[in-house]
């Protein structure tokens, strides 16, 4: 396997993007920070083509607009894996369908396999193993590792033969039909609306059925303030706090900053200001 290219400048974007029109067949992944961020986006995408492998820095290349053509093009079909978040995700984000489409998890799933985890079926198909500590590494960071950049490689490198496998099954077991419907739909998806925190979703914290009615409207508004502040900083919720040291907080109810700051699993960037609002809504005079 050889290296990929990374892609950083439009006219590059614009070059491969007329080449991969040539080709039969597009493998598709992307990259996004939902680990890290409260409204994630796109921050890499994986090509593969018959030949070449190509990473394109959603985060420094501004226009993708060059690829819509390419990613529309009836005549190259694009193979993906779990292709929903993908494709909900460039179409956030860039507003770029893509059609039409192989989901190999699909295929996987319409097969029996139980296991669809890419990951897992690489190892089967092709004896290739993949470092999982990468899954959840912050792909908005600049810049990107070697080993971000081959994790992120492997991702999309034997999607095409991966394909051509699940193409020969399916059609031994007159599944090919079944599975064109299903690839059809997931070409429909349309954008979800915003996420909205739902008013009890408090309720459903691990530990909160023990608290009592006084500290579960006081997890309501930690739940709250902790919502506000992510959504603020565009971090995700549980890297402000976890669901843990909110009902840790909510049960223990420190009323002084001393007492505060020793609460278990806080983070130590919560002082001053925020250690006083944090206080106010302990007492009940927040939120």
């Amino acid at each position: 396997m050889n290296p990929p290219r990374l892609i950083t400048t439009q006219d590059d974007l614009v070059a491969i993007a007329r080449v991969l029109a040539a080709e039969k067949y597009l493998a598709i992944d992307t990259e996004t920070d939902s680990f890290f961020a409260y409204t994630p986006r796109v921050c890499l995408i994986q090509l593969s083509c018959s030949q070449n492998d190509f990473l394109l820095d959603a985060v420094t290349l501004r226009d993708l607009s060059p690829l819509a053509p390419l990613f529309s093009h009836p005549a190259v079909e694009k193979i993906l894996h779990a292709s929903e978040n993908d494709i909900i995700g460039l179409k956030r984000d860039f507003h770029l369908s893509v059609r039409p489409l192989f989901d190999t998890a699909v295929a996987c799933r319409l097969l029996g396999r139980k296991e669809l985890a890419l990951s897992r079926i690489l190892v089967e198909e092709f004896g290739v193993k993949s470092d999982k500590k990468l899954q959840r590494c912050n792909w908005a960071k600049r810049p990107l590792s070697d080993e971000q950049l081959s994790y992120a490689q492997q991702d999309t490198h034997f999607l095409i033969e991966l394909r051509h496998r699940l193409h020969r099954r399916l059609l031994e077991r007159d599944l090919w039909g079944a599975a064109q419907e299903r690839f059809r739909r997931l070409e429909e998806l349309r954008l979800k609306p915003e996420k909205v925190p739902q008013p009890n979703s408090y309720l459903r914290l691990p530990g909160a059925e023990t608290l009592s009615p006084g500290s579960l409207q006081v997890l309501k508004a930690l739940f709250a303030y902790r919502e506000r502040l992510a959504r603020k900083t565009n971090r995700a919720p549980f890297r402000i706090m976890t669901n843990e040291v909110l009902v840790r907080l909510a049960r223990e109810l420190p009323q002084d900053l001393s007492s505060l700051l020793r609460v278990r699993g806080l983070p130590r960037w919560f002082g001053g200001r925020s250690a006083q609002e944090l206080l106010r809504l302990l007492k009940g005079k927040g939120g």
